[in-house]
């Protein structure tokens, strides 16, 4: 905001807005500028302050962030004259932003809305469009209160206030100011991969140990292939009997089979 310097020397009124000196002289002249710098001191008072804050989590803004990253805001509702429009950058490393000269409520128990967006090109930020509400104080004439609704992710616009029954959206925090974040925030962490992880961890055996089917077919095999050796280790009577109905089966077998090529034998002759 322009700072205003009176100076009266002899006759001559100059007045000093910012760096630019303007000498007036007359007596009408000096009511038109003390009329222009009161006018202008009441337009400053009705002027608020929205903050934010950009929140990146684990990772830190540099410089690319500061480019890269706009926000942007945007009057709308019922209002008189021109639109307030503006869009700003972050301002420090712990991403600090905020807009000067937001238009407040003229009168009690009144509100003036905006629309504070973020764009970023790296990352995807949320939440996507902020409501955001100046509201004065209906016992307080100079106190003006800051209140933030955030619409529901994919949607482009906020319900209407004068519908029926609007949709209800959901406040957030304001005070000290708005913060907007990653989309999918997640902790840093480091991962280290092994160079020399063994057969145990990775190649077939390692399938085979992951896998309880595989385990399972594996450990059946081996039982079967153990199987006669711990039987006749253990109880050798069981296992010369499972012997001895072995071979009786296999002379039965070699019986039948003799018997049926004599069979053939004598048709082919006949």
């Amino acid at each position: 905001m322009s700072f205003y310097e009176l100076l009266l020397v002899g006759r001559t009124l100059i007045v000093q807005a910012g760096t630019r000196r303007l000498f007036w002289t007359g007596r009408f002249d000096m009511v038109l500028v003390l009329f222009y710098l009161i006018c202008g001191l009441c337009s400053s008072t009705l002027a608020a302050t929205v903050s934010g804050r950009l929140d990146l989590g684990p990772l830190n803004i540099t410089r690319k962030e500061v480019v890269h990253s706009s926000f942007k805001l945007l009057q709308v509702g019922n209002f008189t004259g021109p639109a307030y429009s503006s869009r700003t950058t972050v301002r420090d490393v712990k991403g600090n932003f905020r807009f000067e000269g937001v238009p407040e409520p003229k009168d009690a128990n009144s509100s003036t809305y905006f629309v504070l967006q973020p764009s970023s090109l790296d990352y995807n930020l949320k939440p996507g469009r902020i409501l955001v509400q100046l509201v004065r104080d209906s016992e307080d004439a100079q106190r003006v209160a800051t209140k933030a609704f955030k619409n529901k992710f994919g949607r482009e616009n906020f319900a209407s206030p004068e519908i029926l029954y609007p949709e209800k959206l959901e406040e957030v925090e304001a005070d000290p100011h708005i913060t907007f974040s990653l989309v999918n925030a997640a902790p840093f962490r480091e991962y280290i991969t092994e160079r020399n992880v063994g057969i145990l961890k990775s190649g077939p055996v390692a399938s085979i140990l992951n896998s309880k089917f595989k385990m399972a077919a594996v450990i059946t095999a081996v039982l079967m292939l153990l199987f006669p050796y711990l039987l006749e280790k253990f109880d050798s009577e069981t296992a010369l009997a499972i012997k001895e109905d072995r071979l009786e089966k296999q002379k039965q077998k070699y019986a039948e089979q003799k018997q049926v090529s004599k069979q053939a034998q004598r048709l082919e002759k006949t």
